[in-house]
């Protein structure tokens, strides 16, 4: 499995040993089916903004992803806020198009940004729009934590004191609503 995504999944406000990928390894690990997680998230990075080392989520797809690949998880990004929208869905359509190339068989699962609370909302929404409507055009698993609200608002104790990152109690949050996501994906991967 691997992780394309931003700083909710690299352990940025608490550590990368909490962040949720790491995680969610571990737990299946000691399961029937062990599972290797490859956690490609870099800091900054979007779909069309460039992250620590220049990453996107582009690039983090082309250096990871291979024909052996089982599980692709997009989740993010709020750094994409303020792009184009026709650039933000033309680049979320090349990754998943590209994913699809490099890793044929593996199931894709796209979780929309985490919150939607002001003053961005309205760019939030525009990135989980373009995200939703891409992935299901492509066949992929679209979650939406905003309407499926994950987190009640800026000062839930499942965000850390920037009232953006997941706290140590939300990367737990995190890990075990994506591990349920895969448990309940339609067709599992080989």
């Amino acid at each position: 499995m691997v992780v394309i995504g931003d700083s909710l999944s690299t352990g940025f406000g608490t550590s990368p040993e909490e962040a949720w990928p790491r995680q969610l390894g571990q737990a299946l690990q000691s399961g029937q089916h062990p599972v290797d997680i490859i956690n490609a998230a870099k800091n900054g990075a979007g779909y069309l903004a460039a992250g620590e080392g220049g990453e996107t989520f582009g690039s983090q797809i082309a250096a990871t992803l291979n024909a052996s690949t089982d599980i692709v998880v997009f989740f993010g990004s709020d750094n994409d806020a303020g792009q184009d929208p026709a650039a933000l869905k033309a680049a979320v359509a090349d990754a998943l198009s590209t994913s699809k190339t490099l890793a044929p068989h593996a199931a894709r699962i796209v979780i929309g940004p985490l919150t939607a609370f002001e003053p961005v909302k309205a760019d939030v929404d525009v990135i989980r729009d373009q995200e939703r409507t891409v992935a299901l055009d492509a066949g992929a698993e679209f979650v939406d934590p905003i309407t499926e609200h994950w987190i009640a608002g800026p000062s839930s104790p499942l965000l850390g004191p920037d009232h953006e990152h997941p706290s140590s109690q939300g990367q737990r949050f995190l890990k075990g609503m994506i591990q349920g996501i895969l448990a309940s994906l339609k067709t599992p991967p080989p």
